[in-house]
């Protein structure tokens, strides 16, 4: 195995899988790619007092992958962090196609009862993914 894609959002469930994806990663020797999606970039201008602090929604996301990757990793070296726009499942796929992705790691939070699974970011994945998917218990 050469590489593990796992998304994040700043939440805890989507934190448990990215550590899911870690431990993976950690015994299998692969590299570990957390990606977090947005639907589109904003900027706004906050004004604060003697300056003005610019906030985009692609910065703040990729902080969120980066600020996950670095708490749930064991070798910098061996992982990446990124954001990317568009909806959470269709992100996932395209960093895997892109990465040549072993397996898309992803939570389980909604993917509880038969009316949840439709729509959900997991059945997504799992339906259209160019490789392996492992769904972690988050819940």
């Amino acid at each position: 195995m050469k590489m593990i894609i796992v998304g994040v959002d700043g939440n805890e469930p989507s934190e448990r899988a990215a550590r899911t994806a870690a431990n993976l990663a950690r015994s299998t020797g692969a590299h570990l790619h957390v990606v977090c999606a947005y639907a589109r970039d904003q900027v706004a201008e906050i004004d604060a007092g003697d300056r003005t602090e610019r906030v985009s929604i692609a910065e703040e996301s990729a902080a969120i992958a980066a600020e996950i990757a670095g708490r749930i990793t064991h070798d910098e070296a061996r992982t990446s962090s990124s954001a990317a726009q568009g909806r959470p499942g269709d992100v996932l796929i395209s960093e895997a196609e892109r990465l040549e992705a072993d397996v898309i790691v992803v939570g389980n939070k909604r993917v509880q009862g038969i009316a949840r699974v439709l729509g959900s970011i997991a059945r997504d994945v799992a339906a259209h993914a160019p490789c392996d998917v492992y769904v972690a218990h988050t819940n």
